[in-house]
């Protein structure tokens, strides 16, 4: 019995000491950790005045990942390597640099910050303001970083007071103050110094405090700031986020189609507008160029390209050499890389051209009245006679006018005018044998036909608002944007007015909208985001925070779209 009873006691040592020897781990069970944690203590506490020590202390709410952390910490000016010493949910940290006197230090910690249990970020960025004198910096700055995914976006302050700004990149200029945005896009800089400042956003990818062109995404601010003594806090600055590219394009490939066609493809698009453009084609052997007939982009697409020319040599070997290309960024596409070699076709050309609407599919029965219809062809064609075989008629029997605005051999838009009437049926037609590319072919005795049908004018809403500038002085033209968020297919309207005032998006089909504006300073009719270096300002803009809901026969009436 004795026996028994020391056997049971050991048990139980054993079981205890398993138990408590065990290593800390998560609770296991119950619902889903969706709380963020929160550093709930601090050495020195914020605001601190006179610290001249070597260290500092942050307590947290829960276990957090330690690498996380010590890739979110940031304190400006630099203190050097930092070291870390764990113990529990706290952690020590130490530098190797001397504070300077009389100085106003920020430590940031990030968004970045991850919990053990279930990875739960930072909900904002932690700010631990302190000085080595008896005075600190209080001035601020707020906004919000508009981006499909704004959050862990870091925003970078240079001082501008003691630099020239022409020489701050961000390549390689570490910031001076920084702080990193919510998943709400909003971020704070708070105790800053007196002075001017620029501001610029990156998704700091490598998180070296240096941006990364075309691996982080990046935003610019559409002024300086200033904090003065009579204005020591900034807020609602705006800033969107856009991919900078700096690579230049190429010719990735060069291939004889047939006896007379060229088939070109690009690395990226290219700007379909530039009016510098030749193309030559050159015999590689004898060193005698080909006649270059006509060159388009194939549809609405810039990635590829055709070129008809003169008849080749099925056993020749030929050169398209590129000049005064460029992709849509403006970057140029320079020698070597806008040459390619191909060898001639033994095929003559007998494909027959197609046609495409490209504005509405057939039978579509919500077509705006005051659309421009728009069409791509397979290959180039014979712009006059194809024109001699369109037409567009209403189910009364009544032709359509309007005119062809060509982009180039292969696209056609046609805006009607006037206006289309409201709950009508058209129908298009193209007589095939009017469709004839540069050798000649078509299709006989055919017709090809689409039909459509525009909106019910019952069926539609508008938006009216007014437009404030607090820049009275502001002169350009003032862009309004609104898309169609609760529709599968892309459905956008804008509306160009010349100064601030009032406006009115006009039968416009009922769902759900959001709305941007911006004033389009550089005159190129789209929003432009700047550039990190050389330095360009960004468009001043506004993101109308709500929804719009269009309700059909309802105007929807008071917006007020404010550029600070």
């Amino acid at each position: 019995m004795d026996h028994k009873v020391f056997q049971f006691i050991v048990l139980c040592l054993i079981t205890s000491t398993a138990f408590f020897c065990a290593g800390q781990r998560s609770p296991t069970g119950g619902p889903p950790d969706i709380v963020p944690p929160e550093i709930i203590e601090t050495y020195p506490h914020v605001s601190s005045l006179n610290f001249h020590d070597r260290k500092f202390r942050l307590e947290f709410s829960e276990y957090v990942d330690r690498r996380s952390l010590e890739e979110s910490i940031f304190i400006s000016p630099s203190l050097g390597r930092l070291t870390y010493d764990w113990s529990g949910t706290e952690v020590e940290i130490s530098f190797t640099d001397s504070l300077r006197s009389h100085t106003t230090y920020i430590m940031t910690i990030g968004t970045d910050v991850v919990d053990i249990r279930n990875r739960n970020r930072m909900e904002k960025a932690f700010q631990l303001p302190f000085s080595t004198g008896d005075h600190i910096d209080s001035a601020s700055i707020s906004g919000k970083i508009y981006d499909a995914d704004p959050v862990g976006v870091m925003v970078f302050a240079y001082g501008l007071s003691d630099r020239d700004d022409d020489t701050i990149d961000p390549k390689r200029a570490k910031p001076d103050f920084l702080s990193q945005t919510g998943k709400d896009g909003i971020f704070v800089l708070t105790n800053l110094p007196l002075g001017i400042f620029r501001l610029i956003a990156v998704r700091d990818q490598y998180k070296n405090l240096l941006y990364d062109p075309q691996i982080d995404r990046y935003g610019i601010s559409s002024s300086d700031i200033e904090l003065t003594s009579d204005k020591q806090s900034i807020r609602g600055v705006q800033i969107r986020m856009s991919v900078e590219d700096t690579t230049a394009p190429f010719l990735s490939s060069a291939r004889a189609v047939d006896q007379t066609h060229i088939l070109l493809r690009f690395s990226e698009e290219v700007d379909m507008a530039g009016d510098k453009q030749s193309v030559r084609i050159v015999d590689t052997l004898t060193n005698s160029e080909s006649a270059v007939i006509e060159f388009t982009f194939l549809g609405e697409s810039s990635m590829e390209a055709e070129i008809v020319t003169a008849q080749q040599e099925s056993t020749g070997t030929y050169r398209v050499a590129l000049e005064g290309f460029r992709d849509i960024h403006g970057n140029e596409m320079r020698s070597p890389f806008n040459t390619g070699i191909f060898v001639g076709s033994t095929q003559p050309d007998t494909s027959k051209p197609r046609v495409t609407m490209v504005t509405y599919k057939d039978s579509n029965v919500r077509a705006a009245i005051d659309d421009t219809l728009r069409f791509t062809i397979s290959e180039s064609i014979q712009k006059s006679v194809f024109e001699g075989g369109f037409s567009i008629t209403d189910s009364l029997g009544q032709e359509v006018k309007g005119e062809f605005l060509w982009g180039n051999s292969t696209t056609v838009s046609f805006p009607p005018f006037p206006s289309l009437l409201y709950g009508m049926k058209y129908t298009v037609k193209v007589i095939l044998d009017s469709l004839i590319d540069f050798s000649g072919n078509r299709y006989l005795d055919s017709v090809w036909v689409q039909h459509f049908q525009t909106i019910d004018e019952r069926s539609l809403g508008s938006i009216e608002g007014n437009v404030i500038d607090q820049n009275e002085t502001a002169r350009d033209k003032i862009f309004l944007i609104v898309n169609k968020v609760s529709s599968k297919e892309s459905e956008t309207h804008q509306l160009v007015i010349d100064t601030a005032g009032t406006f009115a998006f006009d039968r416009i089909p009922e769902g759900r909208y959001t709305l941007f504006a911006f004033r389009d300073t550089d005159k190129n009719r789209v929003y432009s985001y700047g550039k990190p270096f050389p330095f360009a300002w960004a468009e001043r803009f506004v993101e109308y925070p709500e929804t719009l809901k269009v309700r059909a026969r309802w105007p929807l009436e008071g917006l007020l779209i404010q550029f600070k």
